[in-house]
Parts: structure tokens; C-alpha cells; sequence
């Protein structure tokens, strides 16, 4: 409807300029001169129409039709950003030192068994094809690599992994790295690394270590020495339950280690120095010690210290090559109890 009321614009100009010529006979240029001014306007008025046409469909649609919102994008996103949390098919879990914590003293060259707890967190089996190996640090006589285990421990069992070594015979800290191989070469451990063991290497106690199913003079002696700390206990020189319970008890009364063993730090805890003119248990347990251990039949055990037990107690300390004073302090207690 519009593109005939265009067209029908300069023809009815055409008309209005023939009805204003002056009255005299127009020429066929003037004509001629009309008509094209006239077919020069319908095109312009047609081209600017057509123009102008597609532009308003175009803007109307626009401002009509609303932006749909991308969601599928911004979903994909996010799901592509997740981490991923898979597990690793070899991985270990310290779980606990079984025996020798960091920094036990053990005497040089004396040997001894390293047990950790370990826990499978990885995703495969450990199967007889695996073992454990030495990584690095202090060897400490170890392996180069054993088996880790006859059976299989599967994902998030644990097992207890024992290595035979022997301290150095020079004192001073040690460590020794291990970590685990796979039956295809690959070394893995702990999410933190390898896992390890550090003692303290000490030199030789004269001392004697002791522990539950003990006998002999040494057990009297300990017995004897429990009594004069107040802790009631049988005197029959064999280490049982009864002892064993007491020395638990004496070592948690003195702040010492409660590992039911007497070592070198709870004989020198226990020890108790006498003289002429002491008594009570402790002193028995020096002529227990006289007479039972190192055949002075002089000495009665008795527990009074009167002129025979300083008698005896001098020709110790002779032989032994220490101070001649009849006094038992804590070099005579340990050539009594380690010579």
C-alpha cells in the first residue's frame, strides 16, 4: 500500500506543475524535461522504500525477540573445572612404629628389628611380587631389598614390615630411609616420602638389661631394691607377674620409660647407696649380691651392715680396682650388678 501512494506522489506533482506553466504551448523538451524529472523521483522514492523496509523489519524483530541465555555453556564450565581425585594404584600410610621409636639408644653393634605399620591406600594389592628396599641414609647392615610380604594385603589393610639391622659401632644418631617396589619396578612409599628408622647408637653398658622370665642374683637383687622403695614384692629371684607389675609401678612413680624393663636408666634409679651401720632390704641386696654371685661366704644376708659386709664390700671394691671407702654408690652397685 505504501509503494502505490509513492508512486502517486510525482504524478501528482507532474500535474501541478502543467496547471502552473504559463499559458503559451509547451515544447517537447519541457515535456520531455518534466517526464524525466518526474521518472527521477519515482525511483528515488521506490530505492529509498525498499531501503528503508528491510531495516525496520530487521530492528522491530530485533527488539521483539529476546537474547536466549547460554546455560549448557556455564554447565560445561564448571563440570570441566572438577578435580580429579583419583586414587593412585601404588601408595603407603605410616601407621605406627611397632618397635624401636626414634631415637631409641641401642648399643653399638648390637642388632635389632625395625617393625613399622604400614597401610595399603592406594587402589592395588600388594601381592608377593612386592618389596621393600633401601632408599637412603644409614643401612645399618639392612638388605638391599626383601620381600614384603608371602600373602596379599589388599587396599586399606595394614601390614607389619620387619627389617633386621645392627647398630654401627660408633655412638651417635643414625637413619635409614626405605621405600616399596612393585613387581614392575615401581618405587613408591608414603605420600611424604619414604619411611624410616633413627636410633641412637650408645656405647656399651656394664649395666644388664632384664626383663620378665629372668633369674638369678641380679632378680634378687632387683626384688630386694623394690622392697626399699615401698613396693611389696616376692624375693624368690624369678622375674614374674608379681615383678613385673612392680617394676611397671617404680618406673611410673619415677617418670621413667613404663616398658617393664630394667635397663641401664632404672638400675640407676632403683640403686640406693648404703654404708657400715645402714639397713633394710637394699642392704641384702649387696650380701645377696657378695655372697651369691661372687662367693664371698663371709658375708651373712642378713640385712644389717655390720663389720663383715664392710670387710666385704672393701675386698670388692679391691678386685674391681675402685675406691677402697667400704661405701656402695653407684660405681660399686655397677660392678656388683654388671661384673
Amino acid at each position: 500500500m505504501k509503494h502505490k501512494k509513492l508512486i502517486w506522489l510525482p504524478i501528482g506533482l507532474l500535474f501541478i506543475f502543467a496547471c502552473n506553466l504559463p499559458s503559451s504551448t509547451p515544447t517537447q523538451a519541457d515535456a520531455d524535461s518534466i517526464f524525466t524529472q518526474a521518472a527521477l523521483t519515482v525511483t528515488a522514492a521506490a530505492q529509498q522504500n525498499q531501503a528503508a523496509s528491510p531495516t525496520a523489519t530487521t530492528q522491530q524483530e530485533s527488539s521483539n525477540t529476546p537474547v536466549p541465555t547460554n546455560t549448557t555453556a556455564a554447565s560445561n564450565t564448571q563440570q570441566t573445572g572438577a578435580t580429579n581425585t583419583s586414587v593412585p594404584c601404588n601408595r603407603a600410610s605410616f601407621v605406627s612404629d611397632v618397635t624401636i621409636d626414634d631415637g631409641t639408644p641401642i648399643t653399638v653393634n648390637k642388632a635389632f628389628t625395625k617393625t613399622w605399620k604400614l597401610k595399603n591406600v592406594g587402589s592395588c594389592t600388594w601381592t608377593s611380587g612386592y618389596s621393600v628396599i633401601f632408599d637412603s641414609g644409614d643401612k645399618m647392615g639392612g638388605p638391599d631389598s626383601q620381600q614384603l610380604t608371602n600373602g596379599t594385603v589388599l587396599p586399606g589393610q595394614t601390614i607389619d614390615l620387619s627389617i633386621n639391622l645392627t647398630a654401627p659401632s660408633s655412638t651417635g644418631t643414625y637413619k635409614g630411609n626405605w621405600k616399596l617396589k612393585d613387581p614392575n619396578g615401581e618405587v613408591f612409599a608414603l605420600s611424604t616420602g619414604p619411611f624410616w628408622v633413627q636410633i641412637k647408637a650408645v656405647a656399651a653398658s656394664p649395666w644388664p638389661t632384664l626383663k620378665n622370665g629372668a633369674t638369678g642374683p641380679e632378680v634378687y637383687a632387683i626384688q630386694y631394691l623394690l622392697l626399699a622403695h615401698g613396693l611389696t614384692v616376692g624375693v624368690d629371684g624369678v622375674w614374674g607377674t608379681d615383678t613385673q607389675n612392680k617394676v611397671e609401678d617404680f618406673q611410673t612413680q619415677n617418670n621413667l620409660k613404663e616398658d617393664g624393663i630394667v635397663g641401664p636408666e632404672t638400675w640407676q634409679a632403683l640403686i640406693i647407696q648404703v654404708k657400715q651401720g645402714d639397713t633394710g632390704p637394699e642392704v641384702r641386696a649387696v650380701q645377696y649380691l657378695l655372697r651369691n654371685k661372687f662367693g664371698d661366704n663371709t658375708v651373712n644376708v642378713d640385712g644389717i651392715f655390720g663389720p663383715l659386709t664392710d670387710a666385704g664390700v672393701k675386698n670388692f671394691q679391691t678386685s674391681k680396682g675402685l675406691s677402697v671407702d667400704g661405701i656402695v654408690g653407684p660405681k660399686t652397685w655397677e660392678k656388683l650388678i654388671g661384673g
